[in-house]
């Protein structure tokens, strides 16, 4: 698919440029273990803590023995180097796309920070955090969609990105509809940068099927993809469920410790959304000063300066 193909790869490059294109499994038992088939009424006592079936695991090492009482994503994890761990979709009705990474929990915010800034060959002048459920947002429906409106029209005029939840729930899904309802009465203006946030394992496990399922697609494929293959898989645009990603937005990072269960916290969102961009700065200046101070030698060095002594 040509029109997509260029994109893929450059999203690719980028990924693997900054080694973003591993993620964290489960060591706790391994792909190569002989593990007794258990009756599929008793299955449910067959699952590691991780949430996976025990003999459902990729690690492909010798299985780790356990030093904690829980499940820890510092002693029951390994990395795992993925190429399969990207993709992008488009919705089959509109012109943009959604790209996604499974990465790991650890990921160093910088590194995505400025994956996504080279990506949209822009730096932000404004970021703004939006998260909460929807019952705790209190407005009629014609104030509600102004709010949401003013909130994409400021992002837009101050080359600003909008973070949230990503999953479909929420005051996440009004950002959504109001992403989607500027693209439809705004098709010839700048699309909102929109960076979703969530972990791997609060979706559901189709949700997670189906992109893993087309994310191995695209990898595999390459020169001769299908469009369906960079097509949001029909389940996902139909579906209601809460637990499965938002369909709009520019960008979904998808956290992955190794364990299929749990939510994650607000923190890879504040430093993402405000660590990030100093330390980014901060490298910026120092490269500078650097490059300055080697400038300064060399014309102090510089036979026409000595001539001049």
């Amino acid at each position: 698919m040509p029109s997509q193909k260029s994109p893929y790869e450059k999203w690719c490059e980028a990924i693997s440029t900054r080694g973003l294109n591993n993620r964290p499994t489960c060591n706790l038992f391994s792909k190569q273990q002989q593990l007794p088939q258990v009756p599929p009424q008793q299955e449910q006592n067959d699952e590691c803590d991780c949430g996976r079936l025990k003999r459902s695991h990729s690690y492909e090492g010798p299985p780790k023995s356990r030093s904690t009482t829980q499940w820890n994503f510092y002693s029951c994890s390994a990395p795992m180097k993925n190429t399969k761990n990207f993709g992008i979709l488009y919705h089959p009705y509109e012109l943009y796309g959604t790209k996604f990474i499974r990465c790991a929990t650890n990921a160093l915010a910088e590194d995505l920070y400025n994956l996504i800034c080279e990506d949209c060959s822009q730096q932000p002048s404004l970021i703004i955090s939006i998260c909460g459920g929807e019952k705790y947002f209190k407005m009629n429906k014609r104030l509600e969609k102004e709010f949401m409106r003013g909130i994409i029209e400021a992002a837009k005029v101050a080359d600003g990105w909008i973070l949230t939840t990503g999953l479909n729930s929420g005051i996440t899904k009004l950002v959504g509809e109001a992403i989607l309802q500027d693209r439809i009465l705004k098709s010839d203006s700048k699309d909102v940068v929109s960076i979703g946030f969530t972990k791997w394992g609060t979706l559901t496990k189709r949700t997670r099927d189906l992109l893993s399922e087309k994310f191995t697609r695209q990898e595999n494929c390459i020169n001769y993809c299908e469009n369906e293959d960079y097509e949001f898989p029909p389940e996902i645009l139909e579906t209601t469920d809460a637990y499965t990603i938002e369909l709009h937005h520019t960008y979904m990072l998808l956290f992955d410790d190794g364990q299929l269960s749990g939510y994650l916290g607000d923190a890879q969102r504040q430093i993402f959304g405000v660590l990030a961009p100093f330390y980014v700065a901060y490298r910026d200046q120092q490269q500078e000063e650097q490059q300055k101070e080697q400038q300064e030698e060399q014309q102090e060095q510089s036979p026409l300066n000595k001539d001049e002594q």
